[in-house]
């Protein structure tokens, strides 16, 4: 499926016998399966190293599948080069884990359902390979990326004391700031990415640290160290490259994180899950953006990067971005007691938080706030969830829904993969036979199209309630308008006078109006919500459909005859009621379900009346439990006892009333 967030294409190899890496004489050979979503594609068992890069970069797979990646290559250089060579979107996954979780792929794909017996061919390792990558197993091969520092500091230190002690400081620090400037500027012209942390002064800067995300060689010719007496700007490569195991694929659960940032010399960071409790508190000094998102990233996945600031510094937009995150900032600077009183409360709730500085309060306090900030939208995800009881995965779609899609978006998808691993695991069962119950079947589909369909009338219907609400809103603003021009223009003219009464008067029309459409629109708002849970009950079976008359009479019941699947009717007003209604129902063994408790009428109609737990109403049918129509076949099994009782009397009594005659025609004779 397009939207199940599994990988599209997955290439799955494995070497040939016989062939080895390690081989100057010869190519390798190998055995190469490709998976289009999940499905076998096409099957190759035995292709040259050369003919396997040329398919590669014609299929352009997500994934490369294998159980070593030492297989590719003989050492970490050459799979270095082999990954520069490779698609951009292709990554390498080592099927079979890394380090103390490594397993063998037999192992491996029993734990994802596969059973695995006897030796392996290579085709058949590849497919395994390819199958475990497309569940989302392995370990990705990340190539880690150079890194640079700038350091811009003082160079020299400045004695204690004497007339020229702050004027010295003062000469320092604008010279730091100046060399900053200059070391920026030149970046920014050359498209560098970089991040800038700096500690101000009295002024200027005490201190500045670059790190630019490019390895040292690509600055050559651009900015070189020095010093002077004032300033020294030091160079240092931080990372050289070498490869890495990334986390899987695909996590099975996802976690929501909120993150907090506190940029600076000492930057703080702070993680609070979507139930607002705190995973981590960090600060550290010089920390860079590629480390927080490293260290954050093993957490789960980040939905908002906040600060506390209302104009957000450039570190953490950056983050944000990277993240492809929400960015929240508050609509005015938190205060330094408002972020102790945050804090303080969290200490006291979450007893093993320990605040060590400045820093890491104030990047809690940023990440509490946007908790807040989206806590009722998180609160009403789970009430909806609630009511519908599925079992799909609720943190996913609270992601989602934080990140702009909608509620009804991302309940979807991630229904379509609940439904997409039911069928892969040979869990969804045909409850019903086809035969048997084929029309049914399509009498529901056809009623949940219809209520599909008006929800989507009823969501247009918003959409122009709220087009038409933003034009009278525009409407009331230049009224407003005009009243203020003619209060200028004459304001003790009779002409105002009339103007501004007619004004007011159209202006409480159209304040009434108003009113009148966000009453309209809430009310439509809950009717969606309704129709939405009551296709989602219908839909998984815990519910039924049944048709509904308003007076017990033969000729309601056989014009809903057709409708009336499971034998069981719902009526409004039970009486009066009449003989031939009555022997129709026994006839056709039909129940009858109400809202009212008719006690034990049902033993002298001897048609089952059963009263309806939860009932939703609509014009020609009613949703009810499905549990209804065990209550309707109990009522029936009863009345079959009282029939077969008044049976066994009738036959007592004739048999007495038999016993009678005999005795009286003995004593006439």
């Amino acid at each position: 499926m397009e939207n199940s967030g599994k990988p599209a294409i997955v290439f799955g190899v494995d070497i040939l016998p016989g062939y080895s890496i390690e081989s100057t004489n010869k190519q390798p050979h190998y055995a190469l399966v490709i998976l289009h979503k999940g499905k076998v594609y096409e099957t190759y068992e035995d292709i040259s190293f050369s003919r396997l890069i040329r398919l590669v970069w014609e299929y352009k797979p997500d994934v490369l599948a294998i159980d070593n990646v030492f297989e590719l290559a003989r050492n970490t250089n050459e799979l270095i080069e082999l990954m520069k060579i490779l698609p951009s979107k292709t990554r390498i996954v080592q099927v079979t884990g890394w380090g103390s979780e490594q397993a063998s792929v037999e192992t491996i794909a029993r734990e994802h359902g596969i059973e695995v017996h006897g030796k392996q061919t290579p085709v058949k390792t590849a497919y395994l390979s390819a199958y475990i990558a497309y569940q989302g197993g392995g370990a990705v091969i990340k190539l880690l990326e150079e890194k640079t520092k700038i350091i811009v500091s003082r160079g020299r230190s400045v004695s204690h004391g004497g007339m020229s002690y702050d004027r010295f400081k003062r000469s320092i620090r604008a010279g730091i700031l100046n060399v900053t400037r200059e070391i920026r500027k030149i970046l920014d012209s050359n498209g560098f990415d970089y991040d800038l942390i700096f500690k101000r002064s009295k002024g200027g800067l005490e201190k500045s640290i670059f790190i630019v995300y490019a390895p040292r060689d690509k600055l050559y010719g651009l900015i070189k160290p020095f010093k002077n007496k004032s300033v020294r700007v030091s160079i240092k490569p931080v990372y050289k490259n070498k490869l890495v195991f990334e986390e899987k694929i695909e996590r099975k659960t996802l976690r929501g994180i909120i993150l907090g940032v506190d940029p600076g010399i000492y930057t703080g960071i702070a993680a609070i899950d979507l139930n607002g409790r705190p995973l981590l508190v960090h600060s550290s000094k010089n920390l860079d953006r590629s480390e927080i998102i490293s260290m954050i990233s093993k957490l789960g996945e980040v939905v908002v990067v906040a600060t506390d600031t209302r104009q957000p510094p450039e570190f953490v937009k950056k983050i944000a971005a990277a993240l492809n995150a929400k960015l929240y900032t508050p609509p005015n600077d938190l205060s330094t007691e408002e972020k102790q009183e945050i804090v303080n409360k969290l200490v006291e709730k979450y007893r093993y938080l320990e605040i060590k500085n400045t820093h890491v309060r104030d990047a809690l306090a940023s990440a509490y706030k946007a908790y807040t900030w989206i806590k009722d939208k998180l609160e009403t995800i789970d009430s909806r969830l609630n009511e519908m009881n599925i079992d799909i995965d609720a943190e996913k779609i609270k992601i989602s829904v934080i990140k702009g899609k909608s509620f009804a978006e991302a309940l979807e998808e991630e229904l379509d993969k609940y439904l997409e691993n039911l069928r892969e695991k040979k869990q969804l069962e045909v409850q019903i036979e086809k035969e048997t119950y084929s029309e049914e079947i399509e009498k529901y589909k056809e009623k949940i199209e219809k209520l599909r369909n008006k929800i989507t009338y009823l969501e247009s219907l918003v959409r122009e309630l709220v087009k038409q609400l933003e034009e009278k809103d525009r409407i009331i603003e230049d009224l407003k308008l005009e009243l203020r021009i003619t209060k200028k223009k004459d304001s003790g003219s009779s002409i105002y006078e009339r103007k501004t009464y007619l004004l007011k008067q159209e202006l409480e029309t159209l304040t009434r109006e108003l009113d009148k459409r966000d009453k309209e629109i809430e009310e439509l708002r809950r009717r969606i919500k309704e129709l939405e849970g009551i296709i989602n009950r219908v839909w998984s079976g815990e519910y039924i459909v049944v048709p509904r008359i308003k007076n017990l009479c033969l000729n309601n019941i056989k014009r809903v005859r057709s409708n009336i699947i499971n034998n069981i009717i719902y009526v409004d007003e039970l009486y009066p009621l009449d003989t031939d209604t009555i022997d129709y129902l026994r006839r056709e063994k039909i129940g009858i379900i109400t809202s009212r408790d008719y006690g034990e009428l049902y033993k002298d109609l001897r048609v089952p009346v059963v009263k309806a737990g939860e009932i939703v109403f609509m014009e020609n049918m009613v949703v009810v439990n499905k549990s209804i129509q065990d209550e309707v076949k109990k009522a029936w099994d009863e009345i079959e006892k009282l029939n077969s009782e008044d049976e066994y009397r009738k036959v007592l009594r004739l048999i007495r009333e038999y016993k009678e005659m005999r005795r009286k025609k003995l004593k006439q004779t």
